[in-house]
């Protein structure tokens, strides 16, 4: 049994339905999905996603750089009345800050106003915060550091950062979830995170179709190449498989409060 923390179910690249793709993986030992939204238009269609296929389950939330232009508390109350109409909806983003090599397309200075409101209503709804950062560890660190104690539950998703930073997320009791980046031949900075991030603190995700692993890179990812980082991370850290899938599978469900 694995669970695909952080996956993009429906993309017109896959040239299948979300069920469709969710089946492939099932059938590939993929027991569970959380399916995460990036936009106001990918929400409605997470929370339906998830409404119509019992094992998936959904966010809502809005990437660094969706929906330009709309105003946050307007996006934060439809968030908001999505979460209330469907008991499936386990978290809130992917959220955050994003700082790409280009000029980004929303300022880092609004991006933080709305990884801010995405906080608050986590902390309101007392849903999990599903983490986007890129190149702006200070920054994230320092705006969830003001919540310390607030009860926030939270998850660095797809972590690419060294141990310093997954210690301070640590340390804030933000678990760590790790994709097929892991696998890169180049990334001993994140094996050595995955060595020492506590049993109890990881989970395991594709974000597919993206960040295929190793083997597979230039292709589409998919939901079953979780088995992939569950091998690496059994690898590195020296545990059996079947533990790393107990373990990360037990973890995922307390993090989203999802019973067996």
């Amino acid at each position: 049994m694995l669970v695909d923390s952080h996956c993009h179910l429906k993309d017109s690249r896959y040239g299948k339905s979300p069920l469709e793709v969710a089946e492939d993986s099932k059938k590939e030992g993929v027991s569970l999905f959380i399916n995460i939204a990036t936009s106001l238009e990918d929400s409605f269609d997470s929370s339906k996603i998830c409404g119509e296929i019992p094992y998936v389950y959904g966010t809502v939330g809005i990437y660094p750089h969706s929906d330009v232009g709309k105003e946050n508390g307007g996006m934060m109350t439809a968030l908001e009345k999505m979460i209330d109409a469907n008991p499936k909806i386990v978290g809130i983003g992917e959220c955050g800050i994003d700082v790409p090599e280009n000029r980004p397309q929303r300022s880092v200075k609004d991006q933080s106003r709305l990884f801010d409101e995405h906080i608050k209503l986590s902390i309101k709804k007392k849903l999990p915060l599903i983490i986007h950062n890129r190149n702006a560890d200070a920054t994230v660190l320092e705006m969830l550091s003001h919540y310390e104690n607030s009860g926030l539950k939270a998850v660095a998703h797809s972590f690419s950062s060294n141990w310093a930073t997954a210690k301070k997320l640590l340390d804030l009791g933000i678990y760590l979830s790790f994709s097929g980046m892991i696998t890169y031949p180049s990334r001993n900075d994140l094996r050595e995170v995955v060595s020492k991030v506590p049993d109890d603190m990881f989970l395991l995700e594709t974000d597919s179709p993206w960040l295929p692993p190793q083997g597979h890179r230039g292709e589409l990812n998919y939901p079953k190449y979780v088995k992939i980082v569950a091998e690496k991370v059994s690898q590195v850290k020296e545990k059996p498989y079947l533990t790393v899938a107990s373990l990360s599978t037990a973890n995922a469900r307390r993090l989203f409060n999802i019973s067996l």
